[in-house]
């Protein structure tokens, strides 16, 4: 008998689930995977419009909520909650065990749970890599695609961008930005 395979979708702020609300479709009806989702960050906080109740009424069900914030929204406390996330992050995957880990964008969360994912050798897709911002997001971004086994970028562009920092043509696959 075929084991599913488990897609854990790491989805930390309102625009990652925008961006991969069709992906998060395309695997709850493929009968050989099984989604798994795991909200953390400000996605899951009322201050910024917690998107909890949007999951569940679009027929997700959530697996893990991780509070990873610390408060005071400075370079000190993003720093503090990078460490904090990849703490959560490891506790998460390592209960969960997906055989693969999705990771959206850029953001210092998606580095956290980037970082667990690949400690725990936990297969990592990526998306939106190799997009240039000038920004400390870039430098983020490109670490997560060092760690990533497959990337899907948004654009022609991303793509050059992605085989310019050495990924492997073969698991670089344009797909656009599926919202």
């Amino acid at each position: 008998m075929n084991k599913k395979r488990k897609i854990c979708v790491i989805i930390n702020n309102r625009a990652n689930y925008a961006r991969v609300k069709s992906v998060l479709y395309e695997i709850q009806k493929n009968k050989k995977l099984k989604l798994q989702i795991i909200l953390a960050s400000s996605s899951i906080l009322n201050r910024f419009s917690s998107i909890t109740e949007i999951i569940k009424k679009d027929g997700f069900k959530i697996d893990y909520k991780l509070f990873t914030l610390i408060d005071g929204e400075n370079l000190v406390t993003m720093a503090k909650s990078t460490g904090l996330s990849i703490i959560e992050f490891t506790s998460a995957l390592s209960k969960l065990k997906p055989d693969i880990a999705l990771v959206v964008a850029d953001r210092y969360e998606t580095l956290a749970a980037a970082i667990s994912a690949s400690y725990m050798n936990i297969f990592l897709a990526h998306t939106q890599g190799g997009e240039v911002s000038g920004s400390i997001d870039e430098s983020v971004r490109h670490s997560i695609t060092k760690l990533a086994h497959i990337h899907f970028p948004s654009t022609k562009r991303s793509k050059k961008f992605l085989l310019k920092l050495g990924e492997n043509k073969k698991h670089v696959f344009l797909t656009g930005c599926p919202s």
